[in-house]
Order: structure tokens, then C-alpha cells, then sequence
């Protein structure tokens, strides 16, 4: 049976394989803190809660931070009775963390098990995401004090990896001073303390002998009213520094006493890693529920980009669907070349005599195939410059979709080629209706076989017979004028019966129904092409449908074994 820690380290893992799901590409309300938060928990799974979980009698790590120039760096060498870490003179004052470990903990810390991001250095270096680590043996064994970069630095790296620090640490030392110990960038900090559960002790530096009882009484108010009041208070007078630069012993015994009890026993630092522990996995359960909205932000506003393309490019096929159906292509060169194919004289002045004659005078109305082949370039000149038409449409008017919208205007600033079709798109839209013509050819070829048949259908030939089931295709006479509906229909009526002469009128209606699916087919796949580009930005933007849900599964499994830890860690022994 898998014991609650065990269970506790599965779900870190979990999370540590979920975080970077969190993705927050788009300019929406709030997203800057999302990402910061994402970054923030990514730090605090692999600094602290997969290394602590997997051992919780592992040497304690003490962080100490504070506000520039409250004494940190001296507390600590001060607290060693050795100069380990150098303050600086110049701001901010630490450059780089400094870890100070017993010998025999020397490789826990050397390992990349706790604080995997910092690259290890045996020196100070001025790069704050080295960590300088210094085995000292005047620090018990079971114990580490890592001196951290500013809070308030100048530095916004050195600001940001002093937050990560603390977020790594089993237990806080604040240091802040008699002068500024109600600045705010201090308290917001030692309120995340406060939600974490974190063991936590303050040392106010450089109190006024006189005002030291005084000082010590407002903090505690201060810190019991922001729920900090189990934090240990410590009070180093405002003294003059020995030769060394060192604070007098005294001054620093009682916090270093302090220390050496919790590191003393493998029992008592379980205990501080299991409440400091305990209150991150409850601080978890906040930050997943907000990231976990704010994924779902950033796919819905995805979704809405895709839905607004996705509406202008169907809008334009049905348009074009529409246009191949309703008569429309019946005009300009593709009428002007059917006229010609099948003659406009005397035909069209005695279409209605002679139309009960269709089956017996086919070949004498047709002028021959090379008139064929023209009428079937007309075709594919209308047709491809229709689609170009609505397809430049499409990608214009998505355009605008997504400049409505802040997050789409920086899509389309950065992508404004998108405007326009493809470079090559009008050659693929004509290598399209060429090949619908074809399509089209081999459906009256096959039809044609039939014995029965094929002596009417190679009186005409395989153009003339084609061109003639695309006009009725174009059949319908909606959108157009009055004059025009007696020219084409007139014409697209003769190219049905003579149709139906050579195949019969429910062929006819079938294969007319099946070039014209052919036809639309082809179209979609030809916006299909261009709207990939649109799908292929929002797809860069790394945003996962099921984020959200991902993360949400995430923290209910944290909180279950996280219960499972604790019923584990408190009950009786020998249960």
C-alpha cells in the first residue's frame, strides 16, 4: 500500500509535469501575474516540495532575507563567528546566494535535488543564479543557512530569486531594522509566510537600547495581527561592530540557539519540514484554482480567435457555393463562350421549336470540340477568380475579427501576412478547377460506356458533354437580371436536354448533384488550406484545451495525498 508521502511525492510529480501546461501567450486581464505565479510554483515543486516530500529528515534549509541593508550578510557571518559571506558596499549588496552546510551535508546541497536552477560555485560570484556553497563546521549537521538577495532589491533577477529562495525554505529568518521593519515589500512577503504555515522567526536589527522593549512590543502586535504570531522575535541592539565586522556573540546566541535545537534531532526537523510542508501544499490549492481560470482565459479567447476565422472562411465557401449554383457563373465569358459553342442564331431564335428535336439534331448545334475546350477555360478563369475574390475576402475580414480584440491586434501586428491569401494560392485555385474539370470529364466518360449509350455521347465528344453538365451545374437562374435569365436559361435549359438525350433526365439530375459536391469539395479544401494558417498561429501559441481540467486534476489529487500525508505523519505509532 503506497504510504501517504508516497502518495504526496506522486502528486508533486504530477504537478511538476502539469505546470508547464500553463501556458498565458495572450495579453488578457491579470496575465501578467499568472505568469508569475506559473514560474513561482514551477520553482517551488523542484526547489522544495519534490526534495522535502521524498525526505523529510533531510538537512533544514534556513533562508535568511530581508530589505537591502538591514544586516543580513553580517547576521550571518556573525551567527558562524566567521567571515563567510562579504557585504557590499555598492546596491544591491549580495550578488550572488550563499549557502553555508556542515561537511557531512555537503553533498544534499551539492546535489541538484534541492534548488536544480542554481548552477553550484565554491566562490562568490556576481551571477545570482549561481549558488556559492561553503561547508562550515560550526553549523550543526542537519542544518544550512542560506544567505538570500535582497527583497527590495534594484535588481529585478536578484528580486525575483530572493522570493524563489524563500519559497525553497524550510524555515524564514527575517531580517529587517528598527527603521524599517513596517515597510510594506516586507510584509507582503512575511504574508506568504503566514499563508505557507511557515516556520518563521524576525530578527529587527539595530534597536536602540532604549527602544528595544518598545520595538519588540509593536512587532509582535504587527505580527500576531497578520497571523504570524507563533514567529520567534529577535532583538539585536544597535552596537558598534568589533574589528572583524562581526556582531558581538551575544547578540546573536539566542537565535543561533534557536537554530541548533531545531537541527538537533532528525525527528524535530521532520517536524518543522512537515508544517512548512503542509502549509505550501495548502498555499497550492489557491494558486492551481487561479491558474487553473486562468488557462481556461486564454482558451477561450483562442477559441474565440478560431471561431472567428473559422466563421469567415465557411461564410466564404457557402458564398461561392452559392455563386456556382445560382446562375451567377452564367455571366461575362463563360456565357459569351456557350453562346458561341452551341450558336446563337438561328438556335436561339427557334430553341422552343426545335427543343422536342434535342435527341434526333444534337450534333448539328454544336460547332465542334476546340469550342469545347474554349468554354472550359472560361470556366476555370471565372471560377478561380471567384474564389480568389471571397477567399482575400475571408482572410481580410478575419483579420478584423481579430483586431477588435487587443491579444488579436498583437497576433496580427506580428503576423500581417495573413491579411492576404498564400503567394500561390490563384495557382492553386486554378490547379483545382482544373482538376474539377477533369473530375467532371470522367463522370461522362463513365456514364458514356453503356452500349446503349455511347454512340449519342461520341457524337458529341467529351468536352462538348462536360461543358455541358457544368452549365447545368450553373443551372439556376437566381441573382440574375431579367435579360439575362432569357439568355442563360435559355442556354442552360438546352444543355439540360441535351443531357438528358444522351443519359436520361434522373442521370442527368444525379451526375449534375455529384459535380457540383466535387466542386464543393475542392473549394473547401482550398480554404481549408489558408484557414490552416490562422489554426497554425493559434496553435504557436501553445495554449492546451485541457489545461484548466489538467490542473484542476492535479490539485484535487495534491489535496488527497496530502491528507493521506498527514493522517500518516500523526497517527499513534504502531498503527
Amino acid at each position: 500500500m503506497t504510504s501517504g508521502p508516497q502518495q504526496l511525492t506522486a502528486a508533486f510529480e504530477s504537478l511538476d509535469a502539469t505546470l508547464p501546461l500553463a501556458q498565458f501567450p495572450l495579453p488578457l486581464v491579470g496575465v501578467d501575474e499568472h505568469r508569475q505565479l506559473a514560474a513561482a510554483l514551477a520553482h517551488q515543486v523542484r526547489d522544495y516540495l519534490l526534495p522535502r516530500a521524498a525526505q523529510l529528515d533531510a538537512p533544514l534549509l534556513a533562508v535568511v532575507g530581508g530589505s537591502t541593508g538591514a544586516g543580513k550578510s553580517t547576521l550571518v557571518n556573525s551567527l558562524l563567528q566567521a567571515e563567510i559571506t562579504t557585504p557590499g558596499v555598492l546596491r544591491p549588496t549580495t550578488k550572488s546566494p550563499v549557502l553555508i552546510c556542515h561537511p557531512e551535508d555537503l553533498e544534499w546541497f551539492r546535489s541538484s535535488r534541492i534548488l536544480p536552477g542554481l548552477v553550484r560555485s565554491d566562490t562568490q560570484v556576481h551571477d545570482s543564479r549561481a549558488l556559492q556553497i561553503v561547508p562550515h563546521d560550526r553549523l550543526p549537521a542537519g542544518l544550512a543557512v542560506l544567505d538570500a538577495p535582497d527583497i527590495d532589491s534594484v535588481d529585478d533577477e536578484n528580486r525575483r530569486l530572493s522570493r524563489q529562495l524563500l519559497q525553497a525554505a524550510d524555515l524564514w529568518v527575517f531580517v529587517t531594522s528598527a527603521a524599517r521593519y513596517a515597510d510594506q515589500v516586507g510584509w507582503e512577503v512575511l504574508q506568504q509566510a503566514a499563508e505557507r504555515n511557515t516556520v518563521i522567526s524576525v530578527v529587527i536589527n539595530r534597536c536602540p537600547p532604549e527602544s528595544a522593549e518598545d520595538l519588540r512590543a509593536h512587532l509582535s502586535e504587527m505580527l500576531a495581527d497578520r497571523g504570524l504570531s507563533a514567529a520567534r522575535l529577535f532583538a539585536v541592539a544597535e552596537v558598534e561592530l568589533g574589528d572583524d565586522g562581526m556582531l558581538p556573540d551575544g547578540e546573536v546566541a539566542p537565535l543561533r540557539d534557536w537554530l541548533v535545537d531545531l537541527a538537533a534531532e532528525s525527528d524535530a526537523r521532520a517536524d518543522v519540514a512537515v508544517q512548512t510542508l503542509a502549509g505550501a501544499v495548502h498555499s497550492l490549492d489557491g494558486s492551481l484554482q487561479s491558474l487553473a481560470q486562468g488557462v481556461r482565459h486564454q482558451t477561450e479567447a483562442v477559441d474565440e480567435l478560431r471561431r472567428q476565422a473559422g466563421d469567415q472562411f465557411r461564410r466564404a465557401a457557402a458564398e461561392i457555393s452559392r455563386a456556382t449554383s445560382d446562375g451567377t457563373m452564367l455571366r461575362g465569358e463563360v456565357l459569351s463562350r456557350w453562346q458561341d459553342f452551341v450558336g446563337t442564331g438561328e438556335f436561339m431564335r427557334s430553341v422552343e421549336e426545335k427543343i422536342s428535336l434535342v435527341r434526333d439534331r444534337i450534333t448539328g448545334w454544336f460547332t465542334g470540340e476546340k469550342k469545347a475546350e474554349g468554354v472550359q477555360v472560361a470556366i476555370s478563369d471565372g471560377l478561380a477568380a471567384l474564389i480568389v475574390e471571397h477567399t482575400q475576402a475571408a482572410c481580410a475580414n478575419s483579420v478584423n475579427q481579430w483586431s477588435l480584440a487587443p491579444w488579436g491586434r498583437q497576433i496580427v501586428a506580428a503576423r500581417p501576412e495573413l491579411e492576404h491569401p498564400s503567394p500561390g494560392f490563384e495557382a492553386d485555385a486554378q490547379r483545382a478547377i482544373r482538376e474539377w474539370q477533369a473530375d467532371v470529364l470522367r463522370l461522362v466518360e463513365g456514364e458514356g460506356k453503356s452500349k446503349r449509350l455511347q454512340a449519342r455521347f461520341l457524337a458529341l465528344g467529351t468536352n462538348a458533354v462536360g461543358a455541358a453538365l457544368i452549365i447545368v451545374v450553373f443551372a439556376a437562374t437566381g441573382g440574375l437580371t431579367t435579360a439575362e435569365i432569357g439568355i442563360a436559361g435559355g442556354t442552360s435549359v438546352l444543355a439540360q436536354r441535351i443531357l438528358e438525350g444522351i443519359f436520361g433526365e434522373d442521370a442527368v439530375r444525379r451526375l449534375a448533384a455529384r459535380a457540383k459536391a466535387e466542386l464543393d469539395a475542392r473549394v473547401e479544401g482550398l480554404l481549408a488550406t489558408e484557414l490552416a494558417r490562422f489554426e497554425e498561429v493559434l496553435g504557436e501559441l501553445s495554449v492546451d484545451d485541457d489545461a484548466g481540467e489538467k490542473l484542476a486534476g492535479v490539485r484535487d489529487q495534491l489535496n488527497h495525498a496530502a491528507r493521506a500525508a498527514f493522517d500518516d505523519l500523526t497517527a499513534p505509532e504502531g498503527f
